[in-house]
């Protein structure tokens, strides 16, 4: 995506040794990569390249906050994100041995995507359940106006009477 070049990290020439990246994630980003579940977001990303002669080993910080949904009352809450994660990089054909580890580079490959190794860590780090966070007290801080809009909602919703006719029905034991 040439949109997102600014994550491209040319490991051709690159001398052996630590080479220090850092990257801003906005909501730009998540636009480009047209993620659903998260809103936008303002992280910071602090990405190592340790290069060695046959591989290279990269550090990844990432730090800040996601917007997402609310499960409960549908309004956009900040979740905030600290995520370290090691990722290696092999020169050549990939083995049979699976190791999500392990990235292999081929000999035409110059550069590292690293908006697609920022992009699955943010991802791995979103709940299933995605909720605002609770108050000091325990409680939660979710928007009461939306959530009592639901349960009248779900109150009004009623069956069709068309088929009331069959509550009446006696069953023998």
């Amino acid at each position: 995506m040439d949109k997102l070049i600014e994550y491209q990290i040319p490991h051709k020439g690159l001398s052996i040794g630590q080479h220090d990246y850092n990257f801003h994630v906005d909501d730009k980003f998540f636009v480009n990569k047209q993620v659903d579940t998260i809103n936008g977001g303002n992280l910071e990303v602090h990405f190592v390249l340790d290069k060695q002669s046959r591989l290279m080993q990269a550090d990844i910080n990432i730090i800040g906050t996601i917007s997402l949904i609310c499960d409960r009352c549908l309004d956009n809450f900040d979740y905030e994100i600290n995520i370290n994660h090691n990722q290696i990089f092999k020169f050549g054909i990939s083995s049979d041995i699976h190791n999500d580890d392990i990235i292999y580079l081929e000999e035409d490959n110059h550069f590292i995507d690293a908006s697609e190794l920022i992009m699955e860590n943010i991802l791995l780090q979103i709940p299933i359940k995605k909720v605002h966070p609770d108050d000091e007290d325990g409680n939660s801080t979710c928007k009461t106006e939306q959530l009592n809009l639901i349960d009248d909602y779900a109150k009004r919703e009623q069956t069709d009477s068309r088929w009331d006719v069959l509550k009446n029905i006696k069953f023998d034991d």
